[in-house]
């Protein structure tokens, strides 16, 4: 099959800032095109420039970098506008069988429906509106452009909440199908687990990792007999002095550890080797890092934030609840077999090779169900 992954936000801005980087080798959409040339498929990756390294670097498959327009209207850290993909799409329409872009509420994805009306996918992660402008354009987007204009694509959610959201406006929704972790950090390995807990995310307000923080020290606190345990912290950004100087104040240096922004091999080791991981975020939508604890046989503690924590919940991958305490962290050390099987169990449904095959066969079910209903 001939797959055009159109994705111009190859990775989340943060405040608007597009950070320039050396490799997009590392980014969730360049794994699950992986899978895809993996399995044999023709594969093209479409992105807006603004996202491309800073140095050219050699793929396995076709990268497209188009240019971005408008750019004070169409801001590329949030709705890129490439006027470049409407003549790119015409020129491959006969060559391609699918084409798959991310969310509905993007230009990108709205030209493809036009376009390749039968052969877009829509991989839906939004479970609300756009919060910009008090979210009057998503609003008039949802119920007038998605509608009349893009109701022919086929939307595959992300997770349930997407799905609830989504359905509302678009009449050919699938069955969730959410982020596929990378297929080398799914290992066999009997990794010993040590006296530890891992939380990943860049020190932002938003992941609310000081309050993971204040809970860990309290763990400590109230359960003297794990007062070997270490918390282990993966990521950088701005609050990382602030960070240290509260870790001091609250004298738990080397037992509270920033670890920096760690390689995928560096990391992959800390999630096998904690008995949990740990998060506690103001917002989110679905949670790569989650899924990756999982597939590494490491159960996870988080609030209901994140859409995908509900498979936590559903399948006993650790705990799921608002206001998590010491007290879980706890319960998760003394049942820590019960949850490692479960994760393990669970794993190989959710490796990005998983997600990449029943993305395809969504489509195609879909494609076979529109012509049966013309015959």
């Amino acid at each position: 099959m001939k797959i055009m992954v159109i994705n111009p936000i190859l990775f989340t801005p943060e405040k608007g800032v597009i950070p320039r980087v050396k490799t997009i080798k590392e980014t969730m959409i360049y794994d699950l095109c992986m899978a895809y040339h993996r399995a044999g498929h023709t594969v093209t990756l479409v992105a807006a420039r603004d996202y491309a390294p800073e140095q050219e670097e050699k793929h396995e498959f076709e990268v497209v970098f188009l240019e971005t327009r408008w750019v004070r209207l169409f801001k590329p850290s949030l709705i890129p506008f490439m006027p470049g993909l409407w003549h790119f799409l015409k020129s491959r329409w006969q060559g391609v069988d699918m084409v798959l872009s991310s969310e509905t509420f993007s230009l990108s994805s709205l030209v493809a429906a036009l376009i390749l009306p039968a052969k877009t996918v829509i991989w839906q992660e939004l479970g609300s509106h756009n919060r910009m402008m008090k979210t009057v354009p998503s609003r008039i987007w949802y119920n007038f452009v998605a509608r009349f204009l893009m109701r022919k694509a086929w939307v595959i959610p992300r997770s349930y909440v997407a799905q609830r959201f989504i359905g509302q406006y678009m009449p050919r929704v699938g069955e969730p199908i959410g982020h596929g972790v990378k297929e080398a950090s799914v290992s066999s390995d009997s990794c010993t687990k040590k006296p530890q807990f891992l939380t990943v995310g860049q020190l932002i307000p938003r992941k609310n990792i000081g309050s993971i923080m204040d809970k860990f020290d309290s763990f400590l606190s109230n359960y003297p007999q794990y007062g070997n345990y270490v918390l282990y912290i993966a990521g950088d950004g701005v609050l990382r002095d602030d960070y240290t100087r509260r870790i001091e104040e609250m004298g738990r240096s080397g037992r509270i550890v920033l670890l920096g922004k760690l390689s995928h091999e560096e990391l992959f080791r800390y999630y096998r080797e904690s008995k949990a991981s740990l998060f506690d975020s103001f917002r989110e939508n679905n949670m790569l890092s989650l899924m990756e604890s999982i597939s590494l046989s490491t159960p996870v503690i988080t609030n209901k934030v994140p859409f995908n924590s509900n498979e936590v919940e559903e399948n006993q991958l650790g705990i799921a609840r608002d206001g998590w305490n010491e007290e879980d962290m706890a319960r998760v050390i003394e049942h820590n077999d019960f949850y490692v099987e479960n994760c393990k169990r669970y794993a190989s449904l959710i490796t990005v090779d998983a997600v990449a095959r029943r993305l395809v066969e969504s489509f195609e079910e879909a494609s076979r169900k529109k012509l049966r209903t013309h015959d």
